[in-house]
């Protein structure tokens, strides 16, 4: 998660990219706790596990996806990948979709 937050902080100011966190974590509690500290500086929302599996397809394993202007998922990454949420690896993935790709 720290490097997506430095990410955020590369692409914050333009209009052109968002950054969303969907939790499934099921106790609000703990999940406020996380955020309290981690100090997340993009909106958190909340999908229960079921609508997460039924509208993207994922289960409780972390999950990353890159969205279009068109609102389609054009890149993915699954699981815990050490250099997958990398700040070179998130700029290359938002360099593709800012280029059209």
């Amino acid at each position: 998660m720290p490097h997506l937050k430095a990410s955020y902080a590369k692409y914050q100011n333009d209009p052109k990219v968002a950054f969303v966190l969907v939790s499934i974590d099921e106790d609000m509690k703990r999940l406020q706790r996380y955020m309290n500290e981690m100090k997340f500086p993009f909106p958190v929302v909340r999908l229960s596990s079921e609508d997460a599996q039924r509208v993207m397809g994922i289960d409780n394993t972390p999950s990353t996806f890159y969205v279009g202007s068109d609102s389609i998922v054009r890149y993915m990454v699954v699981g815990g990948e050490s250099h997958g949420d990398s700040p070179q690896r998130v700029s290359w993935y938002i360099d593709q979709l800012k280029s059209g790709r």
